[in-house]
């Protein structure tokens, strides 16, 4: 077989690789269209010139394409001479069906909503421009990114780079095995031809059309290749099985900040007064969905501010819930980035919210539900949409039977520290809109074991919480947070 095994980690240059292979892999530059340089990457992948220059020197270090100065990059070979019949495809065929089954579920609802984003801003040039590529595959792929791009969120796309390098030409390649090469070509134009006709249908406010038409070309794209999993994993002699991973901020993550900072929020807030002993590291980290060495470097930067002690065989008690410098010290913690991925972590559950916990509600224990039901019953307002939000986001991350949706929501949990620091002193959202009826629709459905109205609900609540929050960056000024959509229902 050929091409070599993808180094897969989630340096900013490995994942451009990856992304930049798959797409050779695609034959997306077969035609004879130019290979990006170093600035273009750079700017599409919306990272700096250095890590851009190393993605193209691990390609040419692979030979997949030769780089000349001064004149343009060659394209020499794909990565795999048959990527179906692959190590690699083999290795990666229990999370590709997983992937395949969860983008059926999710892709929808964002690609709506970038679609109305993107009418909205009168982008339709860039997609006809889009729709002039020969390649049926790569104008599919280049429409989909495009109305991702209007979302205004790096956090979404690089969720589905990660995605994208991670099924490499799989999805392309079980089109050809299944139907050949004229009949994926025929099929994925139609696909084409009903993305641009909902981008239509959004701009002209036919929404329902649009979201309807965008469904069932989603819905058919899915169970056209997820038909080919089942025999495959019958004939898959690899035992051991590579996971996908969603890595949303590239390189190396302080995770230990943001929870020391909602852990300050919940100090503030009551859920762990003073006097009382923290849960457990190993419970912590259940709770954060990171290792118990994260939890260990958290508690010890408690500590340090005079916020907990730890005693051996006793725990880590709350001794102080800080002074007024405390949440100054750690503000500097967050940068004007990280305000940023918190608010487009918000907008992937506003979007996804719904889908996933309707998907997810019949496989919730009574536990979990029981945890939600309590959190929306909490007297103090600002209090119950925190805790309500942390519960339904808990359920999902935990027990959503799609692997890729629990990796895609547990890291949502931590984007969504990244807001804790304007809850941790008078950060309360005061009347928070609608919140009564939410609070009541959300008991109501948990008595009624109504999935669906539990997961209406929840969406109110979350593209609510993407409003009010929205509006807090920018009356803090935060630089980027009016670039980021506003979802909607309809």
């Amino acid at each position: 077989v050929g091409g070599k095994t993808m180094i897969y980690t989630n340096s900013q240059e490995q994942t451009v690789y990856r992304s930049l292979a798959s797409q050779i892999q695609l034959g997306f530059y077969e035609d004879g269209e130019r290979f990006p340089s170093a600035q273009e990457i750079a700017r599409r992948y919306q990272i700096s010139y250095c890590p851009a220059q190393r993605a193209l020197k691990l390609l040419e270090n692979d030979g997949l394409i030769r780089l000349c100065r001064g004149k343009e990059t060659s394209v020499l070979r794909k990565p795999y001479d048959d990527y179906l019949n692959s190590t690699i495809f083999f290795s990666r065929i229990e999370a590709l069906d997983d992937l395949n089954r969860s983008l059926k579920l999710i892709s929808s609802p964002i690609c709506f909503q970038g679609l109305c984003a993107a009418g909205n801003g009168g982008n339709e040039k860039q997609f006809m421009e889009i729709y002039g590529c020969a390649h049926p595959g790569k104008r599919l792929y280049r429409l989909f990114v495009q109305a991702l791009c209007a979302l205004g969120s790096r956090s979404a796309l690089n969720l589905y780079y990660d995605i994208g390098a991670f099924t490499e030409s799989a999805f392309l390649d079980i089109l050809n095995k299944l139907y050949g090469e004229n009949g994926a070509e025929l099929l994925l134009s139609q696909f084409s031809d009903s993305f641009l006709q909902s981008m239509r249908d959004c701009r002209e406010r036919r929404l329902k059309e649009g979201r309807n038409r965008l469904n069932e070309m989603q819905d058919a794209f899915f169970e056209k290749t997820g038909r080919y999993f089942e025999p495959a994993k019958k004939k898959c002699r690899e035992k051991r099985q590579t996971s996908f991973l969603w890595e949303p901020n590239k390189g190396r993550n302080r995770y230990c900040d943001v929870i020391a900072v909602d852990l300050l929020r919940k100090i503030g807030q009551g859920i762990h007064p003073v006097g009382t002993l923290f849960p457990s590291n190993a419970v912590l980290a259940d709770i954060y969905h990171v290792s118990e060495m994260t939890i260990r470097r958290t508690v010890g930067l408690m500590n340090q501010l005079g916020v907990s002690e730890t005693r051996n065989g006793v725990g880590t008690r709350v001794v102080s819930a800080g002074d007024e410098s405390t949440p100054y010290k750690m503000k500097s913690l967050m940068s004007n980035n990280k305000f940023i991925c918190f608010l487009e972590a918000l907008q992937l559950l506003a979007i996804t919210g719904k889908p996933v916990l309707a998907y997810t509600f019949p496989h919730c224990p009574a536990e979990s539900l029981g945890a939600i039901s309590r959190a929306a019953g909490i007297k103090v307002q600002y209090a119950a949409v925190n805790a309500t939000v942390g519960a339904l986001l808990q359920a999902a991350a935990r027990h959503c039977p799609l692997a890729a949706i629990r990796e895609i929501y547990s890291k949502i949990t931590l984007l969504l520290l990244f807001g804790s620091i304007l809850q941790i002193r008078g950060g309360e959202y005061g009347r928070f809109p609608g919140w009564p009826e939410i609070s009541r629709n959300i008991c109501e459905s948990l008595e009624e074991g109504d999935g669906i109205r539990l997961a209406a609900s929840a969406d109110t609540l979350f593209k609510n919480c993407f409003a009010v929050m929205k509006e807090k960056l920018l009356e803090l000024g935060i630089a980027g947070a009016d670039k980021v959509y506003t979802p909607f229902d309809i």
